[in-house]
């Protein structure tokens, strides 16, 4: 950019009149996207400041990296300082104390962003030179405009902002002395930037300050700058409250929108008045970037359940590899982790009639080689975990399995003989089909599990006089334990308990311990999520705990394993055993509202809330939200409007349990007065996210919830928003409603 004068703010807003609004731009995408492009359009040292210290906080809470613009930014900006080390008010000016504080502060906001780059040491060098300049321009009181003039209430302020950003906090003691100092700036942004000087220099505000703040905001006469630089104040001391998010409201009423861009600005007054858009775009940006969370890279760490579904196979199978052809196993266990996460019964009805079809072939096949094939076990399994299974075709199943026996309590391969993995999927098969501990094949096949070995079971082989174990491995021993577990006592499965836990390494358990490799030599084994995963989940119920290392394994493997099926439904299987499952954030569904289908799902008595909230999310986010009575959520996006048990949350979050005792509806261990609240709980279909909205009685707060534009900004586990009748009136005000954060 060149140094001369660019756009004015007026030949900015005159071009936005005339842009066709577009509807429902993120206003941290748009206002960073107008600051990117009219930034420095006007030269004006402390407009690019502001522009970098904007772009700085908001970039990774917007779609696009500032990273590019913030770096072009900065050079411009280092090209303007001047040999004194400070900056005037345009490229070429004399230097003064205000523009250098702006720049020193974008400067210190701008500096990771040079990290690992040849200009790192140029913008530190830069800083350096300005500090040095700020400092020496200081008197006993403070700052006036320019060095060596009389301390004014402006300069000063500023310069606090710009040392306490930069580390140097030992000027913290002239904040006391401001009120001193000759103002010449309106009270309203004095005291915003006295509460944001005070913030960098890690002074706390007194409570008249900060009353004085609130006090401030509720005023109907506030110029647009006035109330972006004050809500900019008031994030830096507040969490994303719903009482914040309503000052923001008020702030965000003023927006214009252009375009793909958002920006604030005064009305321009007849005939012509140089209108300053870059400064209150600024100061909102700063806002809005405090109160939205950060945008997160996709990641599998966060949605492994989609994964799963994902890789299911046209056939309705998954895979032992993502993409490869369905199997028994790989279905067995990627139904049960979608079992963990939410409902999906298209993707587990898929699944099951793919199994239904396999179980003649397996059970064909089976019966032919003689033995009980791996492929046949899963299938029995998976029917009968979700009781898919007839009161015959249990009967049969039981009656195929026996008739695969070699001898009594024994079952193995035709021509090797019995086998320990072999023998206790028939044991699991038979207790699972119904046949009671007692039976005789069932005591036969544990008595001789426990005869062949006091420590793993492997590759079994039978001699004349005895036989004994090859290749003892973790998988078998795991097959053996699991089956013998509900008919051995614990004295008896100890040596096995011991051997298993000497198998450990690395934090988790491979197949085998040790191994000799093609190359002769021994090498140390690889854990697998799933057998570390099904040996932690056994050994808890011997009081033996390895959850936490487990966990550990668990979340650090999880991307390397996401083409693995076994591995990864394992994995989900165990966060949603020890309740670590990545759940759906109300951010989650803020996010999803931006670009995704949603539908406006009513329950009884909630059309008139209905078709009010739907204007309401048009107005915000866009055209892509339709209302129909509630009905089953199947696989999209959904806000629905319900009561307190109209709906079943936990089947969409299992971490919310939502109920009513009497009066009032308790959330997980927390109670709210039933009349008064409304529950806001996130929720993940398939293949989309659920925001439920539950009340009875509270029509009035759940239409101002939407109204102030507060899921646009919303973020956490669940929240409870309660109404309290302060004045009496019976008419819901801004300020008598407050948000709590529930979990």
């Amino acid at each position: 950019m060149g140094k001369g004068l660019k756009l004015t703010g007026v030949i900015l807003v005159a071009l936005f009149i005339i842009t066709p609004f577009a509807a429902a731009v993120p206003v941290n995408d748009g206002s960073a996207a107008f600051l990117r492009k009219f930034g420095d359009s006007d030269g004006r040292i402390d407009h690019i400041s502001l522009s970098i210290v904007a772009l700085s906080e908001a970039n990774g809470k917007v779609r696009d990296d500032l990273t590019p613009r913030i770096r072009e930014f900065t050079r411009e900006l280092l090209s303007y300082q001047n040999p004194d080390g400070g900056w005037g008010y345009f490229p070429g000016s004399v230097s003064n104390v205000m523009d250098t504080a702006y720049a020193l502060i974008a400067l210190k906001r701008a500096l990771p962003f040079f990290e690992g780059t040849a200009d790192y040491f140029k913008v530190e060098e830069a800083r350096e030179r300005g500090i040095s300049f700020l400092t020496s321009s200081a008197t006993v009181n403070g700052w006036g405009y320019v060095p060596g003039t009389v301390p004014m209430f402006y300069p000063t302020v500023l310069s606090l902002w710009a040392l306490g950003e930069n580390g140097l906090r030992n000027y913290s003691s002239l904040i006391g002395r401001l009120s001193d100092l000759p103002m010449h700036i309106d009270r309203e942004s004095a005291l915003a930037l006295k509460l944001i000087a005070m913030h960098a220099l890690n002074v706390t505000p007194s409570k008249g300050e900060m009353d004085e703040l609130v006090s401030d905001l509720k005023s109907p006469n506030l110029s647009v700058e006035q109330r972006a630089i004050l809500t900019y104040a008031l994030t830096l001391y507040s969490q994303p409250t719903f009482e914040v998010v309503a000052q923001f409201a008020k702030l965000d009423e003023m927006k214009h929108v252009g375009g793909s861009m958002v920006f604030w600005a005064d009305t321009p007054k007849y005939p012509i008045s140089i209108t300053d858009t870059v400064t209150p775009t600024a100061y909102a940006l700063l806002a809005v970037s405090r109160l939205v969370p950060p945008i997160h890279k996709r990641s599998i760490n966060a949605a492994p359940c989609s994964e799963i579904i994902s890789a299911q196979n046209p056939d309705g199978g998954w895979g032992i590899f993502r993409g490869g052809p369905s199997n028994e196993k790989a279905t067995y266990y990627a139904l049960l982790a979608i079992e963990s996460c939410y409902p999906a019964p298209a993707v587990v009805e898929r699944g099951l009639n793919w199994t239904k079809s396999r179980l003649p072939m397996d059970e064909k096949e089976a019966i032919s080689t003689g033995r009980l094939t791996v492929a046949y076990y899963y299938a029995l399994k998976t029917l009968l975990h979700f009781h898919a299974l007839s009161r015959d075709g249990r009967e049969h199943a039981i009656s195929v399995v026996r008739s695969l026996e070699l001898e009594r309590g024994r079952w193995g391969v035709k021509g090797l003989g019995p086998q320990p993995a072999e023998t206790a999927m028939a044991v699991d098969l038979l207790l699972s089909l119904g046949v009671p501990k007692t039976d005789p094949d069932v005591q036969a096949a544990r008595d001789w599990l426990l005869s062949i070995s006091s420590t793993g079971w492997g590759l079994y082989a039978e001699g004349k006089l005895y036989g004994y174990m090859l290749d003892m491995n973790v998988l078998d021993t795991l097959t053996v334990l699991w089956a013998l577990k509900p008919i051995a006592s614990g004295s008896q499965l100890e040596p096995h308990i011991l051997w298993l836990i000497d198998q450990r390494v690395d934090g988790g358990w491979p197949y085998m311990r040790e191994y000799r490799g093609m190359d002769d030599k021994i090498h140390v084994g690889k854990p697998r999520l799933d057998l570390t995963v099904s040996a932690t989940l056994l050994l808890l119920d011997f009081g033996k705990d390895y959850t936490d290392a487990t966990l550990s394994l668990v979340q650090k493997m999880l991307p390397e394993v996401v083409n693995d099926t076994i591995e990864l439904s394992s994995a989900v299987i165990y966060l949603q055993k020890l309740r670590k499952m990545p759940s759906a954030d109300l951010s989650d569904v803020r996010a999803a509202m931006e670009s995704g289908f949603f539908t406006v799902a009513y329950g009884a008595g909630k059309l008139d809330d209905a078709t009010a909230i739907l204007n309401y999310l048009r107005r915000d986010f866009g055209f892509h939200f339709e209302v129909q009575p509630l009905g089953n959520l199947t696989s999209g996006n959904y806000v629905v409007l319900a009561g307190f048990t109209e709906v079943n949350v936990s089947r969409y979050n299992r971490y919310i349990t939502v109920g009513l005792n009497g009066a009032f509806v308790r959330v997980n261990n927390s109670t709210y007065p039933a009349g008064s609240t409304v529950l806001l709980i996130p929720g993940r279909t398939s293949k989309g996210f659920v925001l439920f909205v539950l009340y009875s009685g509270a029509s009035d707060v759940a239409r101002l919830i939407f109204k102030i534009g507060y899921v646009k900004y919303m973020q956490g586990k669940a929240v409870a928003v309660t109404f309290t009748d302060l004045n009496g009136d019976g008419k819901v005000q801004l300020d008598e409603v407050r948000a709590r954060t529930i979990g």
